[in-house]
């Protein structure tokens, strides 16, 4: 069949780099996409969102967007919540949208110690947008003009539904946490083929934990705290570290996270590859989140990487849930 030169780049990209999951900077405030364990896991209920705006120095734009609400029911020891997640590329107009049903069991192993088990069904979309394609056919140089019109078969097969599932754990008292995560556990076939496609969805490993360093101070309301966080991500042949630290200062936070590279793929590989700034504020119910990647690699002249982030904590409508954990 006949393909020009585009087909063939957003075919490759769509196998190489779309079967890749987004990430965030902030996983620290978006913790429920981190792992679904932290379903219900705020005193409470909560809602947010955050937009992740990367390489906005090229004309290629990559964006992220992240909806989630969560509750705790007192009733059922339990947290269920709901989230939707819009990844989209403009150039080949490449966008994937899933829709995420959480739950976790709250279970209390002790005065201090917490257990939250957690597992995630999930509806994915993924729309290549094949129509935006100029093909071979189309092109009658004999009268020279373009045809709206193709006979390639692929072009009514640019997109792709999938069921998928999750799981996770978290372990935690109030100051220390640790917890892991799986995504695509049925690893489905993201193939945009009709007959005899096969591009399984890799599944995704996150390992993450932290530490909370309470500090005293001359005033009994002041609420001082250093955060140690890390979160390990390995998905095929790709992982990253990403390791760093936070001072809490009342209602207001500033950090910085390093970001490596473990595993090398091939020789120019950066093992170091950028720095993260980040800071919150708090402010009554609100969290508002702003962070800055800082690449050190080949992709300095990209202008990096930032996020928005804003989230609110109001009373549970299901009755109040257990001290959260300290990752936030």
């Amino acid at each position: 069949m006949k393909k020009i030169t585009t087909f063939l780049i957003v075919f490759f990209f769509s196998i190489k780099f779309y079967s890749q999951d987004p990430i965030f900077t902030q996983f620290y405030n978006v913790p429920e996409y981190l792992n679904p364990s932290f379903t219900g896991g705020n005193e409470g209920s909560e809602m947010g969102i955050i937009n992740r705006t990367q390489w906005y120095g090229l004309d290629y734009g990559l964006n992220t967007q992240f909806f989630y609400f969560n509750s705790y029911f007192d009733d059922f020891n339990s947290g269920l919540g709901m989230s939707i997640l819009n990844h989209h590329e403009s150039i080949t107009r490449y966008n994937f949208t899933q829709l995420n049903l959480n739950y976790a069991y709250h279970i209390q192993l002790s005065n201090e110690w917490f257990f939250y088990p957690s597992i995630t069904a999930s509806y994915g979309m993924k729309d290549y947008s094949f129509d935006n394609l100029l093909l071979e056919d189309q092109i009658l140089i004999s009268q020279g003009i373009i045809n709206i019109n193709t006979n390639d078969p692929f072009i009514s097969n640019d997109g792709v539904s999938f069921f998928d599932m999750s799981a996770g754990f978290l372990v935690f008292n109030e100051n220390l946490w640790f917890g892991g995560s799986i995504k695509h556990l049925t690893s489905p076939n993201i193939s945009f083929q009709n007959e005899g496609g096969q591009v399984k969805l890799e599944q995704f490993m996150s390992i993450h934990g932290g530490y909370k360093i309470p500090f005293s101070t001359r005033y009994a309301r002041d609420d001082f705290n250093l955060y140690l966080n890390f979160n390990y991500m390995k998905q095929a042949d790709f992982d990253r570290l990403d390791l760093g630290t936070y001072i809490e200062f009342n209602n207001i936070s500033f950090g910085v996270f390093g970001v490596l590279a473990p595993t090398t793929i091939d020789a120019d590989s950066h093992k170091f590859t950028s720095i993260n700034l980040m800071t919150n504020l708090n402010y009554r119910r609100f969290t508002f989140g702003y962070s800055y990647d800082l690449s050190l690699s080949d992709l300095r002249g990209t202008k990096g990487i930032f996020e928005i982030s804003i989230s609110y904590n109001f009373n549970s409508l299901f009755g109040k849930g257990p001290i959260p954990c300290g990752c936030k």
